[in-house]
């Protein structure tokens, strides 16, 4: 029998944790159908915004080179049936704008394609030898844009190339010479994309597209993809496919019949300890619509790691918590012994309530008490058998007749009732108690019996005339606060609920006359000149739920001005009542005070406000003919700050160089020394101005802050300090600001939790175009470097001439890789900037990354020695 039980409640738990589980199983199945829809929408915005930047660029190449006179005079020409001039305007049109082309694949353009209006290729600029052929049938979008004369954009392929595709009609004054193509290449998509991703990003194109469009010499461009057998890899995006996205594809079922379909869809696998998404975006061709490759986008997950753990994790407490609770209804089965128990408790709990209860028998006239009942009445439990007339002799004379009222009234009218009464113990001493009662009826309507509640409730009466004291002496203090605080209705008059005794004091009328309007509106004493504003001012916060703090003045009862700052804020009861609670202070002698301030601030020569470090609370004259403002509400239009007109240069304090931890400009300020608090402004002529800066505090939360003028000076230090730093030649920064400046600069980046990066480079065969040109063309191209160099660094980034023609950028940098980004970038821009009569420089760079263990002779030495190496190893490299 014993073993019969235990096997059913084993069936118990198993069939409620197969429940269980099977409701966890289909969440999860929810959730990742979630994140799956979520990662299509990533993949897919991420690829529309990349491709919409490239549009963009295309756009501004076509209208400012593309759509000019000079073009549309020489696609004029190449619609001659004249051979040679037909050849001659292709030359042509390709000197005008080989240079704008080179520029343009900065920007990832990888073709510029010129098309006559029958559609022949005139110009292909990546492959000039490559014209002549007819695109009809091939470059669908090339058609169409001839035939109706409108730009079409979108991806298709090509003979040579496949990329995304800008096409515009060449037209003037509505004649229509042909149309040209400007587009990128899938590779520069496909690597954006890995970029904006993080992901793998691989681009698989149908066998048969390739076969019908691509040049047979460009075939050898496309090899078998390992994901499909339908489709190609371009070599120069995949260089042989992707092995993760081949691992990751190569166990989904149904691959084969997903990719046929032509739809955006993705799934997840679980390799090498990793949750992974796969997502196939399809790419069709613009002009057919048709589904003719895709990109395939693969990257890590955390979140489904995270929640696989925590599935995992739920599913083990769901068993743990199945398995308890089939255990406690074991237990709680096995031990109904234990009921007795749990009375006595409810016994203990009615004691420490004193509440107790009772049952009233209408036909015998006795009454039921629990043991608490009793205990109340101060008699021993059980110790009398109580009946209607015992227990009214236990009641307070003073209360015998309300209460026999009471219950009988409610016996009529067959309701509940409540009552309140005192009683006299058996030892003779007076309680309170609360008393409940609720009447039970025959089917005839005659009353049977009544059950109820009597609680004891003395020692609550003392706790409640103890509130009542405390709330009395609450009251008393409110009402000798200097201030004036109060409560009103939340309404369109205002109805005062309370105010203390202060309002007498200031504003000279009876606290009474104040509350509910009775008398007078304390709105109505504001002066009739600001009462506008106030009210405005008030009802706008109430409406918005904000705090508001106001100055403003009121009449007191003798006719005299008083200024008043009134702070107050919304509030909502739980019964649905609104009201408005603040404090008023009499600001009165602050503001004659400031008054003087002011008058003794505006006799100052220099520049003198008042603010809180945010906004301008009062400024002197010299203030506002300095900057050519009549007075702050003008100033405030423009500007809150006057720390936003401080000029942002390196030798003087700008609010860029507030620390995180500083709370604002002025405290950044106190924490420098005096003669490091010096800014530059402009005054209302552009002409800048130097000022030292003293501050002081006029009260806790404001400052007098002062500007001296101090330019002639300071100007003059200025211009020495930049000759000193400054080389002659160049204007590039010096070795002595490299030894002044670097520990500076190694600290600023620490402070902001980064390294500081040291790029070492020189010019390649730099002696052969002095020796070839003159020196003269060789400090041109000294100054010409520096110059190209300077508009492709960071603003805070110093480039320094080292020495004859070696250079030294000091940068922000996190890691190497920055530094290593930052240098091919600036070899590139380097390569390709040209000079009048010398032939195209190169320059080879030396990289280091300046670490905590060792000093920055140190840093410079493992740069010079990687220069050294770019050198040996061709020139016109970098080396880290």
């Amino acid at each position: 029998m014993k073993n019969k039980k235990n096997i059913k409640y084993l069936l118990i738990f198993i069939g409620l944790s197969a429940f269980a589980l099977f409701v966890r199983d289909q969440e999860i199945k929810n959730l990742k159908k979630e994140v799956l829809a979520h990662e299509k929408e990533m993949v897919s915005v991420t690829y529309s915004t990349i491709t919409k930047a490239y549009k963009t660029h295309s756009e501004i190449f076509f209208s400012t080179k593309i759509n000019v006179p000079e073009v549309f005079a020489l696609m004029k020409k190449a619609n001659s049936t004249d051979t040679a001039e037909k050849n001659h305007a292709r030359e042509e049109l390709y000197s005008l704008l080989i240079d704008s082309f080179n520029s343009m694949k900065l920007f990832k353009i990888k073709q510029l394609h010129f098309h006559l209006p029958n559609n022949e290729s005139f110009l292909r600029f990546h492959s000039v030898e490559k014209y002549g052929d007819n695109l009809e049938g091939i470059r669908d979008t090339v058609a169409y844009v001839n035939k109706y004369k409108e730009p079409v954009s979108g991806f298709e392929e090509g003979r040579i190339y496949n990329g995304y595709r800008f096409i515009y009609p060449i037209l003037q004054e509505g004649k229509h010479y042909g149309s040209v193509e400007i587009s990128v290449s899938m590779y520069e998509i496909v690597k954006h994309l890995k970029s904006e991703s993080v992901a793998d990003v691989d681009f698989i194109i149908k066998k048969d597209v390739v076969e019908k469009k691509v040049f047979e010499n460009e075939k050898q461009n496309y090899i078998q993809s390992n994901i499909s057998r339908e489709y190609l890899y371009e070599k120069s995006i995949s260089q042989g496919g992707s092995k993760l996205i081949e691992k990751l594809t190569a166990e989904y079922p149904d691959l084969e019949k997903k990719i046929s379909s032509g739809e955006i869809f993705n799934f997840f696998t679980y390799f090498d300890d990793k949750f992974y998404i796969t997502t196939f975006i399809p790419i069709f061709n613009k002009y057919s619509n048709k589904h003719v490759a895709y990109l395939i986008i693969s990257r890590s997950n955390p979140s489904l790691e995270f929640m696989f753990k925590k599935d995992m994790l739920i599913n083990a407490v769901i068993i743990f918590l199945l398995a308890l609770l089939t255990y406690l209804y074991y237990r709680i089965r096995k031990k109904h012994e234990l009921l007795e128990k749990s009375n006595s408790f409810l016994k203990e709990i009615q004691h420490n309530a004193k509440l107790g209860s009772w049952e009233f028998n209408a036909k015998t006239n006795k009454l039921i008490w629990s043991d608490e009942v009793y205990n109340i009445f101060h008699l021993e439990p059980q110790s009398i058998e109580p009946d209607y007339e015992i227990f009214l002799s236990y009641v307070h004379p003073d209360d015998t007749e309300k209460l026999k009222r009471t219950f009988e009234e409610s016996v009529k009218t067959k309701s509940d009732y409540q009552i309140h009464h005192k009683i006299i113990r058996s030892d003779k001493s007076i309680a309170h108690v609360n008393e409940i009662g609720h009447h039970v009826y025959d089917e005839k309507g005659e009353h049977i019996y009544t059950m109820g509640t009597v609680h004891d409730v003395t020692n609550i009466m003392a706790y409640e005339e103890k509130i009542s004291h405390i709330q009395n002496e609450l009251q008393s203090i409110v009402n000798h606060i200097p201030d004036i605080i109060f409560k009103c209705k939340a309404d369109n008059e205002m109805t005062m609920l309370f105010i203390n005794r202060a309002v007498h004091k200031i504003t000279g009328y009876k606290t009474q006359g104040f509350i509910l309007n009775k008398i007078r509106n304390y709105r109505d004493i504001i002066y009739p000149d600001d009462k506008q504003a106030v009210i405005l001012k008030i009802k706008e916060a109430l409406k918005n739920e904000d705090a508001y703090t106001i100055e403003y003045r009121i009449l007191n009862s003798i006719g005299d001005i008083v200024w008043v700052r009134e702070s107050g804020k919304k509030r909502t009861y739980e019964d649905g009542l609104q009201t408005l609670e603040g404090i008023i202070s009499d600001i009165t002698h602050q503001k004659n005070s400031l008054d003087k301030l002011h008058k003794f601030i505006d006799l100052q020569d220099s520049i003198v406000i008042l603010t809180d470090a945010t906004k301008i609370l009062f400024a002197n004259q010299k203030f506002f003919d300095f900057f050519g403002y009549k007075d702050l509400e003008e100033f405030s239009k423009k500007y809150n700050c006057i720390c936003d007109l401080f000029t942002q240069e390196g030798n003087f304090f700008h609010t860029g160089k507030i620390l995180p931890k500083e709370e604002h400009w002025v405290r950044s300020m106190l924490n420098l020394s005096g003669r490091e608090r010096i800014v530059s402004m402009n005054n209302k002529d552009k002409i800048p101005h130097a000022f030292s800066v003293s501050i002081n505090n006029y009260d806790p939360l404001t400052y007098i802050i002062n500007f001296s003028d101090i330019s002639e000076t300071m100007f003059e230090k200025l211009q020495l300090q930049i000759r000193a730093v400054k080389d002659q030649l160049t204007n590039a920064y010096n070795r002595t600001f490299f030894d002044s400046s670097i520990k500076s600069i190694i600290s600023n980046n620490e402070k902001q939790n980064a390294k500081t990066g040291i790029m070492l480079f020189d010019i390649d065969y730099f002696k052969e175009i002095n020796d070839n040109y003159g020196h003269d063309m060789g400090d041109k191209v000294l100054k010409n470097l520096v110059d190209t160099i300077s508009r492709f660094i960071r603003k805070d980034d110093k480039l320094i001439r080292w020495g004859g023609e070696e250079f030294v950028i000091v940068m922000y940098a996190k890691t190497i890789e920055n530094i290593i980004r930052q240098a091919e970038h600036l070899r590139f821009v380097v390569q390709n900037n040209k000079l009048e009569n010398v032939p195209a420089i190169t320059c080879s760079f030396g990289i280091a990354l300046h670490e905590d263990d060792e000093t920055i002779e140190e840093t410079i030495k493992r740069a010079d020695e990687k220069l050294y190496e770019a050198k040996r190893g061709g020139r016109n490299q970098v080396r880290a």
